[in-house]
């Protein structure tokens, strides 16, 4: 289909986006530890840029990993049922966990969010005091793409149940 086509291309990108917000991290922390212990002169952002960087690169590749099926899961049970048992769970966990949970974070997100653009919230964790509301938009896109990668991999599991049971050849 060409819609989850479309869903998978935008979850890879996400994961290519978390790939060189990694490479940022590196060298925000590396410049702070050399800025700091090589030349005594701390910085006033790298604490709050590597802050950023981690809360976002724990937010942003969910939708990556859930299409490539990385996440940390214990299937020591699960994997004693068979296989049409195996898919039903997968799919009653989106509907009872996933869906609910990304539509909560997506609607709290952007309230907290908007409240933040509306305030001109800044950063209190230091003194550089930058604009925080970019970065609290992180939370509703982020768990709108795994909704979406979600969507996308629930419609896979139904189709998959929906497939007829191969017999097996004697």
């Amino acid at each position: 289909m060409r819609v989850l086509a479309c869903i998978d291309a935008v979850s890879d990108w996400s994961g290519r986006i978390a790939r060189w917000l990694g490479l940022f991290l590196s060298l925000a922390v590396i410049y702070e530890v050399m800025s700091r212990y090589l030349f005594n002169s701390p910085t006033i952002w790298a604490f709050d840029v590597a802050m950023m960087l981690t809360s976002i690169l724990s937010l942003v590749p969910a939708a990556y990993l859930l299409k490539e099926n990385a996440h940390i899961r214990v299937d020591v049970l699960l994997n004693l049922f068979p296989v049409r048992l195996q898919q039903a769970i997968e799919a009653a966990f989106y509907l009872v966990f996933l869906f609910p949970l990304s539509l909560v974070m997506i609607w709290y997100g952007f309230r907290a969010t908007r409240f933040a653009w509306a305030a001109s919230e800044i950063s209190n964790t230091s003194q550089w005091g930058e604009p925080i509301a970019w970065w609290k938009g992180v939370i509703p896109l982020a768990f709108l793409l795994l909704f979406l990668q979600g969507v996308a991999q629930f419609i896979r599991v139904l189709a998959a149940i929906a497939r007829p049971v191969e017999e097996k050849a004697s």
